[in-house]
């Protein structure tokens, strides 16, 4: 493998923007005989010598006036030939302090961290290691960040306290920009507990990666608590659903733990589970009504098992904004349907929503009456069925317009065969996406969903613990859809696809939008009134009759309790944003604060006094943050030495000139969890689809010898050329036009000395 790149002369290139060659010559031989014509008799008469100097500096002056005119640019391109390189990233988490064999943190046992530095010596080799010209050294934590080669990696102390493997492979598409990196080596035990699943930004960069798995990839003896999930925003007196995922592995069937919800120290609820196999995840739901207003600290507690590897996975702490207002949702119809039923049906009886329905009859006319924005008064969520048909009026199609556009409210949307495309169009941007069609066919096909890696995280499409890897939205019944196409518009996100028999369309099914403060959703197909049939969480209703709790849960009902929680969930945009970095710390860790500030424009403000307070809940004294500025409205504060284990909230503030700008406020904790060594297993499933899916490969440290003998025989591996290309605004510099005044002054001066005319 060669050690240096071979590079390649530059090449220059000039070429006009405003108007071809040979307009630009024809205009200059233009103006050449018109300089020729005007000395062609002088006043005073002059010598040959002196009149064939005027004339070249007037033709001179002209050529580089119009020269500017065309506006002409300057090209130079230079490229390289590369040689391919590595880069190696290795995990800086917390988690790597967990033993590499067994799961239970003994003193002498080895580390994760030991074996990975021991194994990247032996696998990779010093000499290669401190080479940058073969590898490009990195380490994985909060963030992706490098590491000069010629550090050791013994330096190297596992203390960031969390990782965000995602960002591994953003900080390499920058690289490549620059460098021939065509294989990473990932040393890690797959624990990312930050950032977004690695698997997708890994397949998108199109890089091989080659893993090395460290730590024990067994079940151990374990109940933790994997996942919380519920509302960030809530409504005071208003129910709402709070999921909590128990997972555990290496228990006999038959022992029992109990899952606890408290709300600040008060307990929201208690359920027993009876494990019944080695290993699994178990599904637990509270139902939670806030009842006054504020940041709420909700927190999931599981039992602890005798003899289970860490307890330190057992609690999860989340916070919760609790408001006061009450939903109004306003529901648009284009005709009495079995969508709009069932609609009216599930949004009436929510006692968190006020329902207010406008159903057409024949014609432009409601059953309800005619819609005004007097009637309607406070809107939340605006929801189409149907709607607009062909007699909708034209001042209906106005005030829906009006809500979604200048009053910025949410929307979901759900097509029918009734569909009037042309009334439709004319809401235009308010829409998450674009029409267009044959309107004279109604002709329908039946359609199934396949879901886009957009829909992995979105709340709108999480399914209960148990149903996970069972029945879900890909396997619902196929709704009904016309000739119609819809596009998502670029801001859009496409959530799911349209399918024939498991063939993809290529056509948008499910489409989100954030824009603005709203939130949309569309459903460009209908009957989903079917989804009421198939029913989520049969089988955890019939395992234990005893638990009424555990009744089962329509499809339906169960996307539009998803919806609807994410389409009013509120997004102020405050002027001042003032937050910690992250909600969890370590006791004595450092912590920052990252601040906000914009005009009433929104518009970043440069200078403002940014300040905070921060008090403990156990009272005592509280700690006071002076922010500094760092340019573009940001501002960030610190506390090197961290602060003591317990629960913390803060208030800020910022002010100009004496006035104040804007507050804001919000909670945070110390020490009760640490998300690192809540998963004391390898997840290798995870690396080693990672590897997989990219064309790399999976090794433990046992098998990781012949890792480089693969990169070197991966036909990816090999030398490319990278390309540079500059331009040059010769039109835009002062020389040009500097060298047009400088000939047409020289002539003028000539003439004045010459006294001529």
């Amino acid at each position: 493998m060669a050690e240096t790149a071979l590079k390649h002369l530059a090449q220059l290139s000039l070429h006009l923007t405003s108007g071809p060659w040979w307009a630009y010559v024809l205009l200059l031989v233009a103006s050449v005989l018109l300089a020729v014509w005007s000395y062609r008799n002088t006043i005073p008469r002059t010598t040959n010598f002196r009149r064939n100097w005027l004339i070249a500096l007037r033709s001179a002056g002209l050529a580089a006036l119009l020269l500017a005119i065309f506006q002409p640019i300057l090209s130079s391109t230079s490229s390289e030939k590369s040689t391919p390189s590595i880069a190696l990233a290795l995990d800086n988490s917390q988690s790597m302090t967990l033993p590499q064999r067994g799961h239970v943190i003994a003193a002498g046992a080895e580390t994760r961290r030991d074996v990975m530095i021991r194994n990247t010596k032996e696998a990779i080799g010093t000499s290669i290691l401190s080479d940058a010209s073969k590898v490009s050294l990195y380490t994985v934590g909060e963030h992706t960040v490098p590491f000069p080669n010629k550090t050791p990696v013994d330096s190297i102390r596992a203390s960031s306290p969390a990782t965000d493997l995602a960002s591994l492979f953003s900080t390499i598409k920058e690289a490549r920009a620059t460098k021939n990196i065509e294989a990473i080596v990932l040393y890690t035990d797959g624990a990312f507990t930050s950032g977004q699943n690695p698997i997708h930004p890994a397949e998108e960069l199109g890089v091989p990666v080659y893993v090395v798995g460290v730590g024990d990839s067994t079940e151990p003896r374990d109940v933790g608590i994997s996942e919380v999930f519920t509302n960030e925003v809530a409504s005071i007196g208003t129910p709402q659903p709070v999921d909590i995922t128990v997972h555990y592995g290496g228990v006999k069937p038959g022992e029992h733990i109990a899952v606890e919800l408290f709300e600040e120290e008060q307990k929201i609820g208690e359920r027993a589970l009876e494990l019944s196999q080695a290993a699994g995840d178990e599904a637990v739901s509270f139902e939670y009504t806030p009842t006054t207003e504020g940041i709420k600290k909700l927190t999931a507690k599981v039992t602890t098992l005798a003899g289970e590897a860490t307890d330190k996975n057992n609690l999860r702490i989340t916070y919760v904004r609790v408001l006061k207002n009450k939903f109004h949702v306003v529901l648009f119809g284009g005709a009495p349907s079995s969508d709009v039923s069932f609609l009216r049906q599930y949004f009436g009886e929510k006692p968190a929503l006020e329902l207010s329905t406008y159903i057409q009859k024949q014609g432009a006319e409601y059953y309800e009456g005619t819609p005004t924005r007097e009637k309607l008064g406070t809107v939340d969520l605006v929801v189409l069925a149907g709607w607009p048909v062909a007699s909708t009026s034209d001042a209906s199609l106005a005030l829906v317009r009006q809500l979604l556009t200048q009053e910025n409210r949410s929307l979901l949307f759900v097509a029918s065969h009734t569909l009037d495309l042309g009334k439709l169009s004319a809401l235009g941007d308010a829409l998450p996406f674009s029409v267009s069609g044959r309107t004279a066919s109604q002709a329908e096909i039946k359609v199934g969903m396949s879901l886009t890696s957009a829909a992995a995280d979105n709340p709108v499409l999480h399914l209960p613990a148990e149903e996970r890897g069972k029945i879900a939205w890909e396997g619902l019944a196929p709704l009904f859809k016309t000739e119609t196409h819809f596009a998502a518009r670029a801001e859009s996100q496409t959530l799911a696809e349209a399918t024939v028999q498991g063939l993809k369309l290529g056509e948008p099914i499910l489409i989100a939008r954030h824009i603005g403060r709203a939130r949309q959703l569309a459903l460009t197909s209908y009957g989903i009134w079917q989804w009421k049939l198939t029913s989520f969480g049969r089988e955890k209703a019939y395992a234990s009759k005893r638990d009424t709790t555990l009744g089962t849960v329509s499809a339906l009902d169960l996307f539009l309790s998803n919806a609807t929680r994410w389409l009013t969930t509120e997004e102020v945009n405050k002027r001042v944003q003032i937050e910690p970095s992250r909600k969890f710390y370590q006791a004595g860790e450092r912590i920052e604060f990252l601040a906000q500030v914009y005009d009433e424009s929104y518009v970043p403000i440069e200078h403002a006094d940014v300040t905070a307070h921060i008090t403990p809940k156990s009272g005592g004294r509280g700690v006071d943050l002076a922010f500094e500025a760092t340019g573009n409205g940001r501002f960030v504060a610190s506390i090197p030495e961290g602060l003591p284990k317990g629960d913390y909230s803060y208030t800020g503030s910022a002010s100009q000139n004496g006035r104040t700008i804007g507050t804001d406020d919000g909670r945070f904790n110390v020490g009760d969890f640490n998300i690192e060594l809540a998963e004391p297993r390898m997840r290798s499933d995870i690396l080693r689809q990672m590897a997989e899916r990219t064309g790399g490969k999976f090794y433990t440290p046992e098998t990781a010898g012949n890792m480089l003998r693969d990169i070197y025989a991966n036909p990816r591996f090999a030398a490319t050329t990278i390309t540079n290309t500059h331009d040059y605004e010769l039109w835009n510099s002062w020389p040009l036009l500097a060298l047009a005044l400088l000939f047409f002054s020289t002539e003028w001066f000539i003439r004045k000395r010459l006294g001529m005319l």
